[in-house]
């Protein structure tokens, strides 16, 4: 193990000398399992003792040591150095810099301050109070907390409008003392005034969070959920989808002939391996009917029988993400009903936000309005094709080169929420002609999730401009994902950026594939 080393690119900034901030790049040691503290410390013991950087315990317990290494939030403490690989480290985004990688925490210091995170009490308690395990549990996670301000640093929302949105931190100290039995203060209500529906559930905040606390599930969707029973949201332009749902089943309304009624309840394929049945979602339903078509095109293509229920509904996922659960739960119920009436185990989406909802809400509601859970299992199509299918089966014959360079946009409800990564790739990677070219921060959300682009759109159309951005610096000819509603928000950000790049689903390269094999 003598002798390797790694690459390691630090910024620095000390206001007192330079006129602006620069990298330095410094030669490490490797051992294995060192932390990127760990390298830092040799940096500033051995080589460099003006470095500035905060740490305390190294034991990812106190959050002092939070900086961003290789674009993400992290705990510096807990964090491997990879072997050969580079690593750059800067500080959190969002704060001033104080030097180097230590900034300023005040702004969101100030925050927590303004929203009082202790419990608020009218009257003096007469006597110790007992809370009840069941009270206990709803708060414990939120009080990991580490005040890292990691997610705060990811926070795509943040990063536009901090200004409109408290954070996710502070969501979750709001939470907590909501679900507080003591707390007599309406903290639902700070949190709408705070930004409670700016949040786009991208689930960013969860994944560089030290201690993975579930704000967008565990805090937000929840106090959605009280504020719409309290009868102070949605906001209005969530009581659109609300009402369509409620009069003909979908979020969205009818412009031109629904995908439902194009296909036949039963697709067949001849010499048939496996047979599925096949959720629609809204907006393939009736805005994107082409690819719901080339779904089941490839689906047939792959010896796969496809049975189309004609009356499914709406997943439900807006109600969830946006707090009007006693809707949702209708749309559960008559969905399983649906599922299970045709006799499949397998239900295949191409929506990344169905998939999501299909997989942990329905369980959920399931097991407590049916006491069990659905008999049939949920995929994304690449996830279908890569693990039931078989990717190594994967129909490549009858499929004609697609001479494309494309870039891939990975929805957070698909990756972050399903923990559906690599498969979309894989699945491009075996369409002939086709050119991948890696966008940085390809997992960047796009800004329509959660009910932001329907309720909060500027906030929608700032985080859509900068995903943009990122596409357009690829110099592809498309951008290809696996969500709808992240299909038609990229799109519509292209256009208002002036490119000509096109966006598409997974689905649709792959039919476009088999069909030029077939016309030779």
């Amino acid at each position: 193990m003598s002798g390797e080393t790694c690459e390691v690119r630090v910024f620095r900034y000390n206001p007192n000398v330079d006129s602006e901030p620069h990298y330095d790049k410094f030669t490490v040691p490797y051992k294995p399992g060192m932390t990127i503290l760990d390298a830092l410390h040799h940096i500033y013991e051995n080589l460099d003792p003006t470095l500035a950087y905060r740490w305390s315990c190294r034991a990812g317990q106190c959050g002092s040591c939070a900086m961003v290494v290789n674009g993400k939030p992290c705990a510096a403490c807990r964090m491997q150095v990879e072997k050969d690989k580079p690593v750059t480290i800067a500080p959190l985004t969002q704060f001033p810099v104080v030097r180097d990688l230590v900034v300023d925490p005040s702004r969101a210091v100030d925050k927590v301050m303004k929203i009082r995170p202790f419990v608020e009490r009218t009257k003096k308690p007469q006597r110790p109070e007992i809370i009840p395990q069941k009270d206990i549990e709803p708060v414990k996670e939120f009080r990991k907390c580490l005040e890292c301000w990691a997610c705060i640093s990811a926070c795509p929302v943040v990063a536009e409008a901090w200004y409109e949105f408290a954070g996710p931190a502070m969501m979750g100290k709001l939470a907590r003392l909501e679900l507080d039995g003591r707390d007599q203060e309406d903290r639902a209500k700070i949190a709408f005034l705070e930004g409670l529906y700016d949040c786009t559930t991208c689930k960013t905040c969860v994944e560089v969070c030290p201690k993975s606390i579930d704000i967008p599930g565990k805090a937000i969707e929840k106090l959605r959920a009280i504020v719409v029973k309290a009868g102070i949201g949605p906001l209005e332009g969530h009581l659109v989808p609300i009402d369509l749902i409620k009069k003909i089943g979908k979020s969205v309304d009818k412009i031109s002939t629904p995908l439902l009624e194009k296909l036949p309840p039963i697709v067949n394929s001849e010499g048939a391996i496996d047979e599925v049945g096949f959720f629609t979602g809204c907006l393939m339903d009736y805005r994107l009917q082409q690819t719901g078509l080339d779904l089941v095109e490839t689906l047939r293509r792959n010896k796969v029988r496809v049975r189309i229920p004609k009356d499914q509904v709406c997943c439900g996922s807006p109600l969830f993400r946006i707090g009007a659960v006693d809707v949702a739960e209708n749309l559960v119920k008559k969905n399983i009903e649906v599922f299970e009436g045709l006799g499949v185990k397998k239900v295949v989406v191409g929506c990344a936000g169905c998939g999501l909802t299909l997989k942990t809400n329905y369980p959920e509601v399931a097991r407590r309005v049916l006491g069990r859970e659905p008999s049939f299992k949920v995929y994304d199509l690449t996830e279908y094709l890569v693990h039931e299918l078989g990717l190594k089966n994967l129909n490549i014959r009858d499929m004609k080169a697609i001479p494309m360079t494309i870039t891939w946009h990975q929805p957070c409800h698909l990756g972050r929420g399903q923990g559906v990564v690599k498969e979309p790739l894989e699945v491009l990677a075996k369409i002939p002609g086709v050119e991948i070219v890696e966008m940085r921060e390809f997992d960047r959300c796009c800004g329509s999730g959660g009910g932001v682009r329907s309720g909060r759109r500027p906030i929608a159309t700032a985080i859509g401009r900068r995903k943009a951005e990122l596409i357009t610096e690829t110099k592809v000819e498309a951008c290809v994902t696996e969500c709808p509603f992240c299909q038609i928000h990229i799109q519509d950000s292209l256009n208002q950026a002036g490119t000509q790049i096109k966006v598409y689903s997974v689905p649709n390269l792959l039919a476009e594939a088999y069909r030029r094999g077939a016309s030779g």
